[in-house]
């Protein structure tokens, strides 16, 4: 059970608004310890206070919070003096405790609108400052960030929250135009503010993922105009004439330089929105929020974009970092196993290549990454999306480093074009890994292919590949874009996180190769 989310401060602070819409945001349970009070005595706080007195009220009060802490994993809102308990204040070390700050004129105002408040019941204002020079020390002692509340609605307040203590972000270093990944919970809401200046915003998205568009246009504030454009699912999507129509919508709507393009769906809508913002006006704005592990940890990140044509798979295309990468991890909750597992491929590519806790992680618990709802998908989407970032963000335009991306990729992307793009690309690129794990193991490199078969298989991916013949595959590996000229280049590993470009592979080891996975 992950720690839960503490929020302290003064009275009229707004934890329990703050609590609800945090709560919400990050799709956890909400408890306001005053409730739990009320509800096991059977009274109201005030009565408790009037018959009581305060000190058995802190005392039901210490018991609360320690439940709550001990039982509850979402957000927990606490009674403003709860602190003043030494007890209470030991039970929130290590805790994730956040101090909502208030200035006194605000929290009178805010409370006069509330229910009764036994302590502020004669002379409210005195007595409040009062309150707050004795417990501002406590709440810097407890608090692991301390957050102002002026001028900020719930909403933005449950966003700074969750940005600190439940999103991770993963910077790209872009040499043009830095930008941010941002994974975790409830992260789509940020549309809004990391596109400011936009007037208009079009939304291109496939019809799988229409309710999650439907709940993201909800969410944006009034007063842009806003453009929706459906587009085929999958590799489908990925054609000119779809293309060509997102243009003609954006012509018709006016869109100008400032304007923008937000794609929702999985990687083919990112290759597809991204390649009309990096046409239209040659570069307008794109945000990406992939709804699939695939699209958030590959198409989503890097700045690629492309479609199909007859003769190959994304041999059309160009280069243009979106403005930012918004991981919804909310988004994956209904994925079946399949697409999970169609994600994890990529995820391995990156441990195999860079970073080998990946695989350690994977090897451990091959449940736990295949399970959306759970802690690790978001580290390994944060490890893999790291890998790209630190790649790209050297060698955006693949001219060195950025080849290693592709490890698995030149029998992957010649499977998919003879598949007629049914094949899913994580399962190509599966295969296509234990491809170039043979070839590396004949081409006397690093033999890695008995680890790589068996991580592979623990989450559901295939290893061998028998639908089509040699030769054609070999055919269509000719035009494959790492190739220079007639120069075949392949993605070896002479290590684990040693990947090398090797040009010239004797096509009788590449044959080889092959039959070790067809076999």
């Amino acid at each position: 059970m992950s720690k839960p989310i503490v929020l302290v401060g003064l009275p009229g602070a707004g934890k329990t608004t703050v609590g609800h819409e945090l709560a919400a945001l990050l799709d956890l349970p909400f408890r306001d310890t005053d409730d739990d009070i009320a509800r096991t005595a059977g009274t109201s706080v005030s009565d408790i206070f009037v018959n009581h007195g305060e000190d058995h009220f802190r005392e039901l009060e210490r018991k609360a919070v320690a439940a709550a802490i001990a039982e509850h994993d979402g957000v927990i809102s606490l009674g403003g003096g709860a602190v003043s308990s030494p007890q209470v204040r030991e039970l929130l070390s290590g805790q994730t405790v956040i101090h909502l700050q208030v200035a006194i004129t605000e929290a009178l105002r805010r409370a006069e609108l509330d229910a009764p408040r036994p302590l502020l019941a004669i002379n409210p204002r005195a007595t409040l400052r009062s309150l707050a020079e004795q417990r501002l020390p406590w709440y810097a002692e407890v608090a692991e960030h301390e957050i102002d509340t002026t001028g900020s609605s719930p909403a933005q307040l449950a966003r700074t929250i969750a940005g600190l203590t439940r999103w991770s972000a993963v910077e790209v270093p872009d040499a043009a135009r830095p930008y941010s990944v941002t994974i975790g919970p409830g992260t789509a809401t940020l549309v809004d503010e990391v596109l400011p200046d936009a007037e208009k915003i079009a939304f291109i998205y496939s019809p799988t993922v229409e309710p999650q568009v439907r709940d993201i246009l909800a969410a944006l504030p009034q007063g842009r105009r806003i453009v929706t454009l459906e587009i085929p699912d999958a590799e489908a999507g990925k054609e000119l004439d779809v293309v060509g129509q997102c243009w003609e919508a954006l012509g018709e709507e006016g869109f100008t330089r400032t304007d923008a393009v937000v794609s929702v769906g999985g990687g083919a809508v990112s290759d597809v929105a991204g390649f009309v913002a990096a046409t239209w006006l040659r570069g307008v704005d794109v945000v990406h929020l992939p709804t699939s592990l695939l699209g958030a940890v590959d198409a989503a990140v890097g700045g690629k974009t492309g479609i199909n044509t007859a003769a190959g798979k994304n041999l059309v295309g160009a280069f243009h970092p979106p403005k930012a990468v918004l991981c919804d991890t909310r988004m994956l909750r209904t994925l079946p196993r399949e697409e999970m597992s169609n994600g994890l491929a990529e995820i391995i590519k990156a441990g195999f290549i860079c970073d080998t806790t990946i695989l350690d992680l994977i090897e451990h618990d091959p449940a736990g990454a295949l399970d959306p709802n759970g802690s690790l998908v978001p580290e390994l989407m944060r490890r893999a999306i790291a890998v790209k970032a630190d790649i790209v963000g050297e060698d955006l335009t693949e001219q060195g480093k950025r080849v290693w991306l592709n490890f698995g990729h030149t029998l992957a992307h010649a499977i998919e074009k003879q598949e007629r793009y049914r094949l899913r690309h994580g399962f190509a690129v599966a295969i296509g890994m234990v491809y170039a794990a043979e070839l590396g193991a004949l081409t006397e490199r690093v033999n890695v292919t008995r680890r790589l078969r068996r991580i592979l298989e623990s989450v559901g991916l295939p290893t061998s590949y028998s639908g089509s013949d040699w030769d054609s595959l070999r055919h269509a590996m000719v035009v494959d874009k790492k190739n220079r000229g007639s120069t075949q280049r392949f993605v070896l590993l002479d290590d684990i996180a040693q990947p090398a470009a090797v040009s010239d592979v004797p096509a009788s080891l590449q044959a080889e190769a092959f039959g070790k996975v067809s076999s």
